[in-house]
């Protein structure tokens, strides 16, 4: 069903750190504010995932994943926070993967001045629909800072949020499931 032409929407989801067996990040006060939020250190993993709305294309690509950060330490420029990830975007029906088959490394450059900046960087674009794609669909990311040569940011990023856009072009599904 179409009933106009397509908007670009973003669907929240839920952050979240493992409990054990990696490095985990730290809640702290971002500054001197009572604003907690995740400190992400070189190792530490956080996971996102949310369920699309009923209002997005079926069948259709997501247009990406991206945080929104705030580098914590001093930024001279160049420096950059490299990300590994891997994904799953799952349908009514599917079996949760044991490792997800979409992985890949994003490199995220900083620019000097930009510590303690509200920065949005993408983290993987242009996401394939996922196979029989129904209402209520789940995308699931994991991702891992290193802590290698590639990752050149001595310092940590505040992590503030996480979405993913769709798009769309109508207001949602007529039943509760389906149209």
């Amino acid at each position: 069903m179409e009933t106009g032409h397509k908007y670009h929407r973003d669907s929240f989801g839920q952050l979240q750190t493992t409990l054990t067996g990696v490095t985990t990040w730290t809640l702290r006060a971002l500054r001197s504010t009572k604003v907690v939020v995740p400190h992400i250190a070189k190792n530490d993993a956080f996971s996102y995932k949310c369920q699309m709305n009923h209002d997005k294309a079926l069948a259709e690509a997501l247009d990406g994943f991206h945080l929104h950060i705030v580098p914590i330490g001093a930024v001279s420029g160049g420096e950059i926070i490299s990300l590994d990830w891997g994904y799953a975007w799952l349908s009514n029906g599917d079996e949760f993967p044991a490792t997800f088959a979409a992985t890949g490394n994003a490199p995220i450059e900083l620019h000097a001045g930009e510590q303690y900046k509200y920065l949005i960087k993408n983290v993987v674009t242009d996401i394939a629909s996922t196979t029989g794609e129904g209402y209520s669909s789940e995308f699931i990311i994991q991702v891992t800072r290193r802590n290698d040569g590639t990752d050149t940011y001595a310092g940590e990023f505040a992590l503030l949020d996480g979405d993913v856009h769709y798009t769309t072009n109508h207001l949602g599904s007529y039943n509760e499931y389906n149209d």
